[in-house]
């Protein structure tokens, strides 16, 4: 884009919104939001108007500025983009709150953490004084909570904030948005945490281990506030205070915005690249069946199926692909037999999940939008 004549552009509408998201798929809203506000004015479409608001909200709510995505939210149902009142009344409630205060930039804490037999990062926390376990989830878009942590730590509910989630084969399930008043994680004391409040079942992990009761989950949204150093063969975990919120131009840049999501770029069998979902979240690493069709793999086996549990307390039997090679950072893993996810339309070639991210030591480097891994001991 950057190589087309600029009066080209500059006349184009959606040239200019191609250009803006992709300045925003890269993380960096202050580049996007010229772009993106000249296709706005240029565009006669008012479905396209929305689709334009709506993603320069998502990007404004990723930079922690609520007064900007409320109003943009606002533009774009006024456009007829279909957005759930409850959405409305959370990016409201979030205008005058100081998102993540407490933590001075450079601030930085080590402590070990916990994976025991489900391979999961698991995390003593403090909400509002009340002590709790947390998983560490970069492939969860915001905190979650549980409703009864919720009640018994007294977490501050926005009201009419009602809308709705999604789990493992879009399973959905009722959620609330609420602001969780002090947090305590790894030494960190913040204020001002949103997070959504799930039913207990939802986050009821079922497994073939056993029940794995989780009360809290903290997101990507909270994750990319900090520089995070996972050392998974010492069971140590480092997190700094950074700026999200400046500009993206590493040219080793490897994760990028995608649906206020993080993926990573990622290699299938040497060939590539392709974006797959970075969740620390999930034990298995897997592909969708988008991703075979975008690798050139052959369809999944429908006669071996894994059993995969997941949020929403769901249970869905998927396919496998065998002999595959996951690279990343200029690492591999082959994987005798992988899990498929039937998703069709997925944006994600596959998930990176903890089976891939285990055999490393993993540094998250939100400002400059760079995972890096390490394996040395």
């Amino acid at each position: 884009m950057a190589s087309l004549p600029p009066a080209a552009v500059e006349r184009s509408p959606s040239l200019l919104a191609l250009r803006g998201r992709a300045l925003l798929a890269r993380g960096d809203l202050d580049a996007a939001w010229p772009f993106l506000e000249r296709a706005r004015s240029l565009e006669s479409r008012a479905v396209r108007r929305g689709e334009l608001a709506w993603a320069l909200s998502q990007g404004a709510i990723f930079w922690n500025d609520f007064v900007s995505a409320h109003e943009y939210a606002e533009a774009a149902v006024r456009e007829g983009y279909g957005l759930v009142p409850g959405f409305l009344h959370f990016l409201q409630a979030m205008r005058d709150v100081d998102v993540y205060a407490g933590a001075a930039a450079g601030e930085s804490h080590e402590a070990s953490f916990e994976m025991r037999t489900f391979r999961l990062i698991r995390l003593p926390i403090r909400v509002n004084g009340r002590d709790s376990g947390a998983i560490l989830d970069s492939g969860a878009a915001y905190s979650v909570v549980t409703e009864s942590f919720a009640r018994e730590a007294q977490v501050r509910r926005i009201p009419d904030s009602r809308a709705f989630g999604r789990g493992l084969h879009k399973k959905e399930f009722p959620v609330t948005f609420a602001i969780v008043d002090s947090l305590d994680v790894l030494g960190f004391s913040l204020r001002g945490v949103p997070v959504m409040v799930m039913p207990d079942e939802a986050l009821a992990f079922e497994t073939s281990r056993g029940p794995f009761p989780v009360p809290a989950v903290l997101g990507l949204h909270l994750l990319k506030e900090f520089a995070t150093e996972i050392d998974y063969p010492s069971r140590r975990l480092r997190m700094t205070r950074a700026e999200f919120r400046v500009a993206k131009r590493d040219p080793a840049q490897n994760l990028f915005v995608a649906r206020g999501r993080i993926v990573a770029r990622a290699s299938v069998n040497g060939g590539g690249f392709y974006p797959f979902l970075l969740d620390t979240g999930s034990e298995p690493t897997l592909m969708s069946s988008a991703g075979l069709v975008r690798a050139g793999l052959p369809a999944s086996n429908k006669l071996f199926p894994k059993r995969v549990y997941g949020i929403g307390k769901s249970r869905v039997e998927w396919g496998r692909v065998r002999e595959v090679s996951i690279g990343l950072n200029g690492f591999g893993v082959r994987f005798r037999d992988l899990a498929v996810k039937e998703d069709d339309d997925a944006l994600e070639s596959g998930i990176i999940g903890n089976s891939f991210l285990g055999n490393f030591r993993v540094r998250l480097d939100f400002a400059r939008m760079v995972v890096s891994l390490d394996r040395r001991s």
